[in-house]
Order: C-alpha cells, then structure tokens, then sequence
C-alpha cells in the first residue's frame, strides 16, 4: 500500500510512525509547508522502521500541485487542519485517490457529506472523522447500537489531564487553533430529535471517567459525531445525542485566558499597522517554544461511549471506554497522539485488507467494523472495554436515580 500524508504535526507524526511500523505500508509520501519538520518527522520514521518515508514541501492550497503530487497512490490520510477538508477531496477525486481524514468539527463535516454522490460515480471511498474522537467514539457507538432493539441516546465523553513535566509554558495534545475553535464555538447538540445551538460551556457535569482521571468536570463542545451519528440512527429512535470534554483545572483556565484575550480570533485585526490573525500568532508563538529534552510524557485521554436503549424488551445502557495512555512502541508520543494519529492509519490497513468497503463519502459508524477495527486498537495497547447495565427485577430506573440522589425525594 502506497500512502500520501499530508501534514507532520502533532498528528501527522502519529500517523506516519503508525504507517511505518506496518508491514501492509510500502510507501508514505508525507507532505508538509514545513518541508524541514516533515523531514524531522521522515528521518524518525526511517530510523525506525527502515526508509519507507518521502519528505516534501507541499502547500495544499496550490490544488493543481496538490493532484499531481498524490496521482498514482493508493489512499490519502489528510491530517492538516479541518479548514482544507473538501478542498483535499476535490483534490482526491480529481487524482482517483481514496480520502481519509480525523474530523471536521461539525459544520465541515455536514458539508462533506454532500461529496458522497462525487465519490459514488468515482468509484473511490472517503472515510470522514476517522481520528480518536470523532472516530474511536463513532465505532463505539456503532457496536452498542448492533445490539440494541431500539436507541433513546448516544452520549459521548472526553477525559483528559496530562502529568508529564515540560519547561514549555502551554502544551496541548492536538491543533491549538482547533482547541480553541471547540472552546469557543457555540455546541451544537442534538437533543429531543432536534439540533440545538447552546451556550459555550454549557450543560457541566461531574463524569466519572476510569483512573486515572476519574472525576472530571466536563461540558458540550461542538463536535464531528454529533453530525453524522443523530441520521445514522435516526430508524432506530434516537432522541438525544450529545459530546462532553472535560480539561484538567489548569488547562481549562489557561484556555479561558487565552480566549478571553482574544488569541482565538481567527480575523486580521490592526496592530500598530500590520495586520495580523490572532490564532495565528498564537499558534506560531507555541511553535516558537523551545524543545525541553528533560520533557516527560505522561497523559491520559479517556473516551466513553454511553448508548442508551432497548434490548428485548428492557432497558440498557452499554458504556464503552478506551483509556489512551503512552505506548512502548512509540515513547516519542503522547499517549493522545497514538489513538488520534493512528486511528487514521488503521483505517487506512483495514481498507486496504479488503475490511471496509463500499463507495462513496462514510462517517465511521457506517463502513467500519467495530470488532476488526478494536483488534488493531489492541495492537496499539489501546484497549476497548464494555460495560452492560440492566435492572434486575424491575425497569424502574427513575428510581434508581432517585436513590443516588442525597435529597432523593427533591425533584
């Protein structure tokens, strides 16, 4: 399998080791603007796994130039950011190349879609929000939902907190300018058959993730899933379909002084007679920060998918979580880089195997299957735990509730 990737940052590296260290991958063309961090990212890759990675200078805005570099490969993993996602699916189709990306955020991931006709009379796949969340999250959801009659929500939880040490004064785990997209976007949630636009921030909740985060503050955000998962299982009655994140204390806040600064503005504002972004210019800023060689790595993402219906008859809820730590194959990574980056590349082998099929333009509840797709989850120390809740003796489960209540009988 010949593979192009675009892009080598936080992501793109994840991905390009996870290509390189497969024995399906022959070849990766990973393209970059940053040609000398693409070749930073090539030379690891090589080191490790022999000289399967081709560096390039690629600027994906130049389109006639982004064709004729991917013409004659065999899928592209599109790990750049979400803003060029359709741009690089026209690019696809134009160079008949099949098309995998880790999200669109919602808004971009509703117009992808349209492209599915495009890649139906093509003849090629393009698997939309394959990353860690969307993606891992979407295959869980699929997996409960095979096994439940009828479906009242889907409810999907991010945990994370990161204990390594760093000298750099703010690091994060993936695209600071998708971060403080999510932050500051009003969520849109899917709630009572109908997609709502609330408050940023809103709608807080103490989840109790698995150790080692356990209880976490966590709050909508917008998000690819809510996008695609509500119409997928629309047949099956869904009603409610919601995303919660939950940040560390400090990271929440740093976020929040950062936004409230105004550094998450993506328009051009007049400084002293330059015009500048002010994403931007926190994005170059963090890229500025000096390497620490002492750094630790030390994170956790916790995932939970909660589905919510009916089996036979009775209520259940089906609660599967994924806890991505680092892994000894990759101590170079975070341990939210492996799932994220390498989810992309899974799907990628899968495809590739013959695993997933089909033409046309898939989110992946639809084309993946969840128990191949969980099997190469495990090969990455990624493991996909399940839990299955049901009352015995009753279906009452408003009483329940009550009683893990400290003022029960309080409405």
């Amino acid at each position: 399998m010949r593979v192009v990737l675009l892009g080598s940052g936080l992501q793109g590296i994840a991905t390009a080791l996870d290509l390189a260290w497969s024995k399906d991958v022959t070849e990766v063309l990973l393209g970059d603007i940053d040609l000398n961090r693409a070749q930073y990212v090539a030379d690891i890759c090589n080191k490790k796994y022999g000289n399967k990675v081709k560096a390039v200078r690629c600027d994906v805005s130049d389109f006639d130039a982004l064709v004729e570099m991917i013409k004659g490969y065999d899928v592209l993993i599109n790990d750049v950011n979400y803003y060029f996602n359709r741009h690089i699916m026209e690019a696809c189709l134009k160079a008949h190349i099949h098309y995998i990306d880790i999200g669109g955020l919602y808004v971009e991931t509703k117009k992808q879609m349209e492209y599915d006709q495009k890649f139906k009379d093509a003849g090629l796949i393009a698997i939309i929000g394959i990353g860690g969340t969307p993606g891992v999250t979407n295959v869980c959801a699929r997996w409960a939902a095979d096994r439940l009659d009828t479906i009242d929500e889907i409810n999907f939880y991010c945990g994370c907190d990161d204990w390594g040490q760093t000298s750099k004064a703010f690091a994060v785990t993936y695209a600071i300018d998708t971060i403080m997209d999510e932050f500051e976007m009003e969520p849109i949630q899917y709630l009572n058959n109908e997609y709502v636009k609330l408050p940023a921030h809103s709608g807080t909740m103490d989840v109790e993730y698995s150790q080692p985060i356990g209880k976490q503050n966590s709050y909508y955000i917008m998000h690819s899933e809510i996008a695609t998962i509500p119409e997928v299982f629309k047949d099956k009655g869904l009603k409610n379909c919601t995303f919660r994140i939950g940040f560390s204390e400090s990271t929440f806040n740093t976020l929040k002084f950062l936004s409230d600064l105004g550094l998450g503005r993506k328009d051009e504002i007049d400084a002293y007679g330059t015009k500048v972004s002010p994403i931007k210019v926190l994005k170059k800023l963090m890229e500025l920060q000096p390497e620490d060689p002492n750094d630790t790595i030390n994170d956790c993402d916790i995932i939970l998918t909660e589905v919510i219906g009916r089996e036979n008859g009775k209520k259940v809820v089906y609660k599967l979580e994924a806890v991505c730590r680092p892994v000894k194959e990759w101590p170079e990574l975070l341990g939210a880089q492996v799932y994220i980056g390498g989810a992309p590349s899974w799907a990628a082998q899968m495809l590739f195997k013959g695993q997933i099929t089909g033409t046309g333009v898939f989110p992946p509840e639809v084309c993946i299957p969840p128990e191949e797709f969980f099997e190469e989850a495990a090969k990455r120390e990624i493991y996909i735990t399940a839990t299955k809740i049901e009352l015995l003796g009753t279906d009452d489960w408003e009483a329940v509730m009550r009683k893990k209540k400290i003022n029960q009988w309080e409405d």
